[in-house]
């Protein structure tokens, strides 16, 4: 029992620090398109949502659950951007 508890809490904390990663990443890029000015930062999240399209369809094509997965963080991202 103790063997699965480890790797359970091994597991969480790896989760932890993925999750920790992830928002690093997010907020340096919200970040990035606050300093563009305006119309440039417009151009700039239309071509970020269009590449997302493209890799939800390239995983669709390979994996749908990882592209529900990753549709599903890309609609965090800019729910949190609103």
């Amino acid at each position: 029992m103790q063997n699965w508890e480890q790797r359970i809490d091994y597991l969480e904390e790896s989760n932890d620090v993925l999750n920790m990663q992830n928002r690093v990443l997010a907020t340096a890029l919200k970040g990035l398109l606050r300093a563009l000015p305006m119309e440039f930062s417009q151009e700039v999240i239309a071509s970020i949502q269009a590449a997302f399209e493209d890799e939800v369809a390239q995983l669709s094509y390979e994996n749908n659950y990882h592209a529900d997965l990753f549709q599903d963080a890309v609609y965090e991202f800019f729910r949190e951007k609103n």
